[in-house]
């Protein structure tokens, strides 16, 4: 039965490849055949009740008050004949009760390509507790459901999410594709990194929270989720190959997971099922914050509720860990039939150091590690240790809060440094002097200030301005919203085509290095002026 299940969802990745490379075309020619492009202030969601393709106008900015539908099998929202992120329109949430900007849920064949999805988090701030109820609220994007199968997500930018995710793919779903995109910023994290200014208590976000079956997650870049990067809820037969998850200014708990042991794909009382699930060649980079757990390959180091809940039947190969700020690397347990081989690390592990005189401490921080008593019938390659302690719960988010809600852990050796070191490169374009490395060590350790505050100051250096002008301290994330949007942009506009993930993703870095680095004035993420009223 499991040989039949495998060959099953290789054979539908396979037809989905195969259908992908020729759903391109289709949505490209609708674009040069089809109706006219739609300008912004029209009815959107009428020309998706009509039925017909939403073509959307090149560099156009549409605000958008209540989540866009889709309506019919195969129906698309795409720009018109846009070749590179610049030239993409805008869907722009304008209405600060709402955190959903598209919902393609139960519809087969629904493409989305093509378009910048802005979630305003820095003009609109997120919905508070009070004002919701404690409800979670709706991902960004919304694909997949019962029905949903065929569909293609390739090619967009995600920016600045309100909500505990960016992009949702509901199970019920297969042969989803969701490739080539950029994801940036989903969240704050455990420090307060990447709040809004009026934010009181932590919002985590995802990249790419993915539970349908058979399917493809390719080539995608995130930067900055502060929950997961790329999720698997179950998933059987879904591959996620070629990925890259980085956490530059934020915390993320996860890298890419696999901890879930959702009900909707229960094999027994004990077992869900993960059989087919391919995790591959995928870069999870801890740069410039930690990323508490690389790998999370089961549930109880995620979540000890689910002690006894196996996981079962995928695979992990060919991956890597790097960074200076990692937490753990490679951690499996309570996994059954499972192959996790060919891995690689080159990152530097310390994110434990707030657990100091807990009766009950985990295991150190390290690259593979695993609960000999719980990994069964599984094989692991030789750079795995056993637990010496336990592995329950590797989310070090336990720090004492601070006044406004958030946990001033301190920071592991190489952590601290690694957190400079990235917070120079993103706003000054080069590494800190010892002078300027010991005393951004003090402001983080000693003062406890975050990576944020950091930043913050170095916006007010006279090196910073001279370089980028008077940037308001409060717009912050919107300034690197624009840096990494415009680095992300040039990039494939002097290639010509979408690089490898990896490849954009080494690229971005030595921009970032650049006296003279990309910058543009495309509307994202910006009501108010970048610049103080001086500068305007």
């Amino acid at each position: 039965m499991k040989k039949l299940t495998l060959l099953s969802g290789m054979m539908a990745c396979a037809t989905l490849v195969a259908c992908a490379t020729n759903q391109a075309p289709a949505a490209r020619a609708s674009a040069a055949v089809g109706q006219a492009a739609v300008k912004p202030g029209a009815d959107l969601q009428s020309v998706l009740n009509s039925g017909a393709d939403l073509v959307l106008q090149q560099g156009a900015v549409y605000e958008i008050s209540e989540p866009l539908i889709y309506k019919k099998r195969g129906q698309k929202i795409f720009t018109r004949d846009a070749r590179t992120p610049s030239q993409f329109a805008t869907l722009r949430l304008a209405n600060k009760n709402v955190t959903r900007l598209v919902y393609a849920g139960g519809i087969e064949g629904a493409v989305m390509e093509h378009v910048i999805l802005d979630g305003q988090r820095y003009t609109l701030s997120i919905r508070s507790k009070a004002d919701t109820g404690g409800v979670t609220q709706p991902s960004l994007v919304y694909f997949g459901g019962n029905r949903g199968d065929n569909q293609l997500v390739r090619e967009c930018v995600f920016l600045n999410a309100r909500s505990w995710s960016t992009l949702k793919v509901h199970e019920g779903a297969s042969n989803v594709l969701v490739e080539n995109n950029f994801i940036f910023g989903a969240g704050s994290d455990v420090r307060g990194n990447g709040r809004e200014e009026s934010e009181q208590y932590l919002k985590w976000g995802d990249g790419i929270s993915f539970a349908s079956r058979d399917s493809i997650i390719r080539n995608n870049l995130v930067i900055d989720s502060t929950d997961v990067g790329i999720v698997l809820f179950g998933s059987p037969g879904t591959i996620a190959e070629d990925n890259v998850v980085a956490s530059i200014s934020r915390e993320s708990l996860g890298g890419t997971n696999m901890v879930d042991p959702l009900g909707y794909y229960k094999l027994t009382e004990t077992d869900t099922d993960y059989r087919g699930v391919r995790v591959r060649n995928n870069y999870v980079d801890a740069y410039g914050a930690r990323i508490h757990i690389a790998f999370p390959i089961g549930a109880p180091q995620w979540a000890p509720r689910h002690r006894g809940k196996f996981l079962t039947g995928g695979e992990v190969t060919g991956n890597t860990v790097a960074g200076g700020a990692g937490g753990y690397g490679y951690v499996a347990h309570t996994i059954r039939n499972w192959k996790i081989t060919g891995n690689r690390s080159t990152a530097s592990y310390s994110g434990l150091v707030e657990n100091e005189g807990s009766e009950d401490p985990p295991d150190d921080p390290a690259a593979f590690v695993y609960n000999p008593e719980t990994v069964v019938e599984t094989k692991l390659q030789s750079d795995f240790v056993p637990s010496v302690r336990h592995l329950n719960h590797l989310l070090r988010t336990h720090a004492p809060k601070n006044e406004i809600g958030y946990r001033m852990h301190p920071y592991g050796e190489p952590e601290v440094k690694a957190v400079v070191a990235a917070a120079y490169l993103e706003m000054l374009g080069r590494r800190a002097n010892s002078v300027e490395l010991n005393e951004s060590i003090e402001l983080l350790q000693s003062k406890k200030a975050n990576a944020d505050g950091l930043r913050r100051r170095l916006m007010a250096s006279t090196e910073f301005k001279k370089r980028n002008g008077d940037v308001k301290s409060d717009n912050l994330h919107i300034y690197r919203t624009r840096l990494w949007f415009a680095i992300y942009d040039d990039i494939i506009q002097k290639a010509g085509k979408w690089l490898p993930a990896r490849e954009i993703y080494f690229k971005a870095l030595d921009d970032l290095k650049k006296k003279n680095r990309p910058m543009v004035g495309v509307a994202l993420s910006l009501e108010a002026p970048l610049h103080s009223a001086s500068q305007s």
